[in-house]
């Protein structure tokens, strides 16, 4: 039986309003009609300003996972409880000595990114993209663009916030450019001991960008860690974890990373759910479901193998979507961690088990098929999730079956489009 679609229709309502942005940057007044439109769909988080934001902006694959707002790298260790490295790894710009000033933050839910924009002197601007790969699993990325609207050629130097007094650095060659290999011991939530390990590359220590151009800057760091049963074992277990981090960088092809980044998000995108403005008042905020799944799928780590599902009894508990508990913000990486283990908890329980323990693909399917209560039976497909109150969503995405290899499902409003 191939299930086609499924469609709830209800009233039509009034256009999403654009959403507004106070004090939006001048130098980037180009970007604000596209953010605005996506913060009203609900793709992107914006930050105006150096300020602390509401929500979390991170990025993680489940292996490692990064901070960009306070520039705090970590290992998430087997059962992804994050190993904070404890030192600021982010880049710092400077025009004729003049540090750039963070003049936003966006957080692309569908792209599993953050850029950071950067405005210096006659509105040199700066965008970092920074983002981990799904394949080369322990490195971080920082994509750097610079563009020099002025005539004149400007100089920008770029440093990293590394401090220099760490306990073991390294210099290496990585691509005829030096890099650094730092480490230190750390601890874990628990309190058990581990040494951790990062190797970095940075492109460029300065870049000369002509007039009207653009130049690009890169820089790489690859994270390594070991638990430390014995004290005595330190100096040994700190060459190891230096040893791996160092052959990682030595052996990373940068433009693949970039690329297994951008297709696997997208892959990952065409499986899932995506909320528009409205909903129904019993239902969880849509923006909460948007990040709670961003932060699930950044947190979680496929086994090495993924086994062969044999089941397709998923998902038997009530529409996740009714429970709004299970959507409250996340503002640290400990509470992404904490809210992961609560979802495998709920997953299991709701006989997803095999899917949340398989590829991310799946995990996200179990995400999915919780959320609308849609289950698969002998005589076909079941829907427990109440349509009247699917009105002004749109989540849509592609569900496996075992008896098909792959089954698209829509719910709209009459005047919603599901992405695909």
């Amino acid at each position: 039986v191939c299930f086609a679609s499924l469609s709830f229709k209800g009233e039509p309502e009034a256009a999403v309003i654009p959403m507004r942005v106070a004090n939006f940057p001048s130098c980037l007044a180009g970007y604000r009609a596209e953010f605005e439109r996506l913060a009203s769909d609900m793709d992107i988080v914006l930050n105006v300003g150096p300020k602390k934001p509401e929500r979390l902006f991170m990025v993680g694959n489940g292996h490692v996972a990064t901070t960009p707002l306070t520039g705090a790298h970590s290992v998430l260790l087997e059962n992804a409880q994050p190993l904070d490295l404890g030192h600021n790894i982010n880049l710092k710009f400077y025009l004729r000595d003049t540090a750039f000033t963070l003049a936003m933050s966006v957080l692309h839910l569908k792209k599993g990114q953050v850029d950071l924009y950067h405005v210096g002197e006659s509105c040199v601007t700066i965008k970092e993209t920074i983002f981990t790969s799904l394949d080369t699993t322990s490195v971080i990325g920082h994509d750097v663009v610079i563009h020099n609207p002025t005539k004149t050629k400007q100089t920008v130097t770029v440093k990293t916030g590394i401090d220099t007094h760490l306990e073991d650095i390294q210099n290496i060659k990585v691509s005829g450019k030096t890099g650094v290999v730092y480490s230190d011991l750390v601890h874990s939530i628990n309190g058990e001991a581990h040494v951790a390990a990062a190797a970095s590359v940075l492109s460029h220590k300065t870049i000369d960008i002509d007039g009207y151009k653009d130049g690009n800057v890169k820089l790489f760091v690859s994270l390594a860690s070991s638990k430390l049963p014995d004290v005595g074992e330190r100096s040994e277990k700190l060459k190891d974890v230096c040893k791996i981090v160092k052959e990682q960088l030595i052996n990373l092809d940068q433009t693949q990373v970039v690329q297994d980044h951008a297709s696997h998000w997208k892959d990952i995108r065409k499986s899932g759910l995506r909320l528009q403005p409205l909903q129904d008042h019993l239902m969880a905020k849509p923006l909460e479901v948007n990040l709670t799944m961003y932060y699930l799928l950044s947190m979680y780590k496929p086994p090495a193998t993924i086994p062969q599902s044999s089941t397709t009894n998923c998902f038997k508990g009530s529409p996740s979507s009714h429970s709004p508990v299970l959507w409250t913000q996340v503002k640290s990486l400990e509470a992404a961690y904490a809210r992961l283990s609560s979802w495998k908890t709920v997953l299991a329980t709701g006989g997803c088990s095999e899917f949340s323990t398989s590829s991310r693909i799946m995990f996200y399917q179990a995400l999915l098929r919780s959320f609308t209560g849609l289950i698969e039976t002998i005589h076909g497909l079941e829907l427990a999730l109440n349509p009247h109150s699917m009105e002004g969503t749109s989540p849509s995405g592609v569900l496996s079956f075992k008896r098909s290899l792959s089954t698209y499902l829509s719910l709209s409003t009459l005047h919603n489009t599901p992405d695909t």
